[in-house]
């Protein structure tokens, strides 16, 4: 009999889109199938969509195995799915995030071909204006920890599918980490996995408004970057003893996104976070490029500071 693929879903207050979501698992050519639902505390009308869904997806033969439990996070809600499967392969799709019909069947096969546990796909990103990765050739292929670290490849959680005795032995999602939970715990994967990915386009990600990565002001920002932030130096606490760590990949990776949270703390005014921050992040990169450049942007922000002004964000307005 084929393997199982179970489906992991969280979902908080998305009825509305709900129904579209779960039909796309419905219509997946794969057998056997179950879709994991862990509704996190949801304050809407989501157990009714479920309680309507579940027939029509029984119908279709594929399980439907809903839970309930209070408000806990994506993280958290994530792992009691996993806790609750009872596949041989996971496969990963949020609540607002569409897949393409036949998606699971062609990365079973390709990774059954190649010998692999894991597998991505392109996805199409932010209206269809981008794919994660940008190229096919940045895809996860064989062993590519440092290449992922130095985000020479690049995958979504949602195109990932995954041998279940490798999603457990990865350990859950990272519960103190209410964004950025799925890098932390992908980067931990890619130091034991072994990837047969597919260059397709076979998922869409939607940023719906009040997602976890809608960022839609610059205090928002700030508040995004705490995530990303403690997952850095998870990341080296967790992975830095494992075969394929690089550290100087990790460094670059560390001088990059610190470039950014020094930023974001300028344009919110916030000097003495940004020099703190800029100094933690030329610790632990080592100075690595580009952080020294942002420097500069520190000097200007303290002279405008004097006249009662700040930087601005290219894009956005404090």
């Amino acid at each position: 009999m084929p393997a199982k693929i179970s489906v992991i879903m969280p979902t908080y207050n998305r009825a509305a889109i709900l129904r579209e979501t779960l039909l796309d698992v419905a219509e997946q050519t794969w057998r056997p199938l179950e879709v994991v639902v862990v509704n996190d505390g949801s304050t809407d009308n989501t157990e009714e969509v479920l309680a309507e869904m579940k027939p029509i997806l029984e119908h279709r033969q594929v399980g439907a195995r809903f839970v309930r439990q209070d408000n806990a996070g994506a993280s958290a809600a994530r792992n009691r799915a996993m806790r609750e499967a009872t596949g041989e392969y996971f496969a990963f799709l949020d609540d607002d995030d569409r897949w393409e019909h036949g998606k699971l069947e062609k990365q079973i096969q390709t990774m059954r071909q190649a010998g692999a546990d894991s597998s991505a796909c392109l996805i199409n990103n932010r209206g269809g204006t981008s794919t994660v990765p940008r190229r096919a050739e940045q895809l996860p292929q064989g062993e590519c920890a440092a290449a992922l670290m130095d985000r020479e490849m690049a995958f979504h959680i949602i195109s990932l599918v995954v041998e279940a005795g490798v999603a457990r032995a990865n350990g859950e999602f990272d519960t103190s980490l209410r964004n950025g939970e799925d890098i932390e715990w992908m980067m931990r994967l890619a130091h034991r996995a072994r990837f047969a990915s597919i260059p397709e386009v076979l998922a869409t990600y939607n940023d719906t408004p009040g997602s976890l990565s809608d960022g839609r002001s610059l205090e928002r920002l700030v508040q995004q970057d705490e995530g990303p932030r403690r997952a850095l130096q998870l990341m080296h606490e967790r992975c830095a003893d494992r075969p394929g760590w690089d550290e100087q990949a990790w460094r670059k990776r560390v001088a990059q996104d610190y470039d950014q949270f020094v930023k974001h703390l300028l344009y919110v005014g916030d000097l003495k976070g940004a020099r703190a921050t800029f100094e933690e992040g030329m610790r632990l990169s080592q100075g690595a490029d580009p952080l020294p450049r942002v420097k500069s942007k520190l000097r200007k922000a303290r002279w405008l500071a004097l006249i009662g002004k700040r930087l601005q964000h290219p894009k956005l307005r404090a």
